[in-house]
């Protein structure tokens, strides 16, 4: 029978934009992120003796869409950070922390991004307000993982 593998609680995660200067700056009160991934295209190339199969090649490659939710404060350093780097419409350096392990173990995602949208909410009374970073990854590196206190 095979070994149970437990599911990873997401908690402790963290996303870092890097300012004008070069600066990695973490983004305070992230809810949610998600982890880039890596997609090919599918290309047909079927000839006529592929036996009435189509035949297909991998094709070009592409990361998919970055997404995070935050806490939407209006006038924090994070709110001007991720302004700043929109409309500079630079692709930077950014880092994620995802946990890797319920023990606290983590492992450290590095590449560059260019952020595409910053969708603000719509405000209510008594609603807390969250926001929605959007952006393209260019590249992306996970390193090994960190046991805790490391």
């Amino acid at each position: 029978m095979p070994d149970y593998v437990e599911g990873v609680v997401a908690i402790e995660e963290e996303l870092h934009l890097t300012d004008g200067s070069g600066t990695l700056t973490q983004i305070l009160g992230l809810k949610g992120i998600k982890e880039p991934s890596f997609t090919l295209d599918e290309v047909e190339d079927t000839d006529m003796a592929s036996g009435g199969v189509k035949d297909y090649v991998a094709g070009l490659g592409d990361w998919t869409l970055f997404e995070a939710t935050i806490k939407h404060r209006p006038g924090s350093d994070e709110h001007v950070l991720i302004e700043e780097h929109l409309l500079s419409r630079e692709r930077r350096a950014f880092k994620i922390v995802l946990r890797a392990d319920n023990d606290g173990s983590t492992v450290e995602g590095t590449g560059e991004i260019l952020l595409l949208a910053y969708d603000k909410p719509n405000r209510a009374p008594g609603a807390v307000v969250d926001a929605t970073l959007r952006g393209r990854v260019r590249q992306y590196t996970e390193g090994a993982v960190t046991a805790p206190g490391s």
